[in-house]
């Protein structure tokens, strides 16, 4: 039996979400919040690239947003991302 296409893009998405946050929390301990913050842009669009203009690629998008609102970095934020991950 194949799931809805809705459960496919919600696995994918928590999929996208768990390695980002994963990514992002690595990143931050070579790099300072505002460098990273600064790159969200950059990643958010190779996610696009790389996995097309479904659902998929939005746990990315979205696991940058948790970390850093407004483009400032979070730390309350990362804490509730890993719990969500």
């Amino acid at each position: 039996m194949t799931p809805p296409a809705s459960a496919v893009r919600l696995i994918g998405h928590q999929r996208r979400f768990a390695e980002s946050i994963a990514q992002i929390d690595t990143e931050l301990e070579f790099a300072s919040g505002v460098t990273i913050a600064a790159r969200r842009e950059e990643v958010v669009a190779a996610a696009s690239a790389a996995y097309g203009p479904g659902e998929d690629f939005r746990g990315v998008r979205d696991a940058w947003d948790a970390l850093f609102p407004d483009g400032v970095y979070s730390a309350t934020g990362l804490a509730e991302a890993k719990r969500l991950a």
